[in-house]
């Protein structure tokens, strides 16, 4: 990796900011950032001390606008800012970083030339210095830059061997009470909604009476024994795992995958999603685990406990909120990435499902960095998520394979 001279901070300031956030695992997600506002104070010569107070007051307040309660952007030089994101990662935390760039140049500049958007990767902390790599704005922006934020939709996904995803999609098996259930696996994008780029890649399990075609909703696996949702979570979990080796590349969108919260609570469950990934630290890198069978009796310190537990492990804990059933004290407590809320659980009444996500966005404001909504079933779903204050949402998805199970 090439290092130069301009990219060399300090590595303890750097240290300091990251140990004040809770440590360094975000460096291997591409979510630390630094901008550079060196070309305002070439421009402004010997007026640049009298002038960067008002240059520092401008860039806090963009940053205030851009960043989530639980991002964190400080300043490490007179005129580089660290930007660390926990609600976004890779493009979408560097299209973020971009953005604010821009805005600070265009209202001190008037203009945001090319050669003055200077942001850089922090890569890694080796001794007294600081590792970026040099981002390149243009391509930011090409990849990330959309009319609509559904455009972002349209970003293609890892490859994967068809052959074993016939394998594993659907998944069949009968229940202790032999009841035969289907897996049909669907992967949905999660868009970062201000900015319309992929942020995520989310497994999207639909469950199915076998007998009857009734799709059994995750608000109804109360009902299930703990055997039965350790099967449904396994089986989720080696799907993913076809998509895990291409989502480990530092900057890709992490992979997003939901279980359950009584599996996840026992030590056996937690060794499985351990072993979905290659690695501990590629797994720490690019999985994250989305709880989906909280309700208003889970125990609030339980819930702290486990998503403690999880954050060892993996990226990031979001928690599916069910309407009418959340304890949100609880979730703000357990300090969460980000919350859920699955559009299949509003009915089918778009202007009924609409008035619901606006209702959520209000309620659940302020309690996690990344607010979510998937299963969208109309891009206008998606305009108003951003409107309810969502940061993401994502487009409901076909089976990823339609065939007939492999015998």
């Amino acid at each position: 990796m090439n290092t130069s001279a301009a990219d060399r901070l300090s590595a303890a300031d750097v240290s300091a900011v990251l140990e004040r956030f809770g440590g360094h695992d975000l460096l291997a997600t591409g979510a630390v950032n630094i901008i550079s506002l060196a070309a305002i104070r070439d421009r402004a010569g010997e007026r640049w001390p009298r002038k960067r107070d008002d240059v520092w007051a401008y860039v806090d307040r963009r940053l205030a606008e851009h960043l989530t309660f639980q991002d964190l952007a400080q300043r490490v030089g007179e005129t580089d800012y660290l930007i660390a994101m926990t609600s976004e990662s890779g493009l979408a935390a560097q299209a973020v970083a971009v953005k604010v760039l821009e805005e600070v140049l265009m209202h001190f500049l008037g203009v945001a030339e090319p050669r003055d958007l200077s942001v850089r990767a922090v890569t890694a902390l080796a001794g007294d210095e600081v590792l970026c790599a040099p981002l390149d704005p243009a391509a930011i922006r090409s990849r990330g830059a959309a009319p609509a934020p559904v455009a972002a939709t349209a970003a293609p996904r890892p490859a994967v061997d068809p052959a074993e995803e016939k394998r594993r999609n659907p998944y069949i098996f009968s229940t202790a009470a032999g009841l035969p259930l289907r897996i049909d696996f669907a992967v949905e994008t999660v868009v970062a909604l201000r900015l319309g780029v992929t942020a995520a890649l989310r497994i999207e399990p639909t469950v199915t009476d076998s007998r009857t075609g009734q799709v059994i909703p995750t608000r109804a696996f109360a009902r299930l024994s703990d055997l039965d949702l350790s099967i449904i979570d396994q089986a989720v979990l080696d799907y993913a795992a076809l998509y895990l080796p291409d989502i480990t590349a530092r900057g890709r969108p992490a992979l997003v995958v939901p279980m359950s919260f009584r599996t996840l609570g026992s030590s056996k469950g937690r060794q499985a999603l351990m072993a979905c990934g290659d690695s501990p630290e590629r797994l720490k890198a690019s999985l994250m685990v989305e709880l989906i069978d909280l309700d208003a009796g889970t125990p609030a310190g339980r819930l702290i406990e486990v998503a403690g537990l999880l954050k060892t492990i993996c990226r990031g804990v979001f928690a599916r909120v069910q309407p009418g059933a959340a304890n949100f004290a609880a979730l703000k407590d357990a300090r969460l990435m980000g919350l859920t809320l699955d559009a299949g659980d509003l009915g089918p009444d778009p202007s009924r499902v609409a008035a619901q996500i606006l209702s959520f966005g209000k309620l659940v404001r302020g309690l996690a960095p990344a607010i979510s909504v998937h299963g969208l079933s109309s891009e206008v779903l998606l305009a108003v998520a951003e409107t309810a204050g969502l940061t993401h949402g994502a487009l409901r998805a076909p089976p990823a394979t339609a065939q007939r199970p492999a015998a």
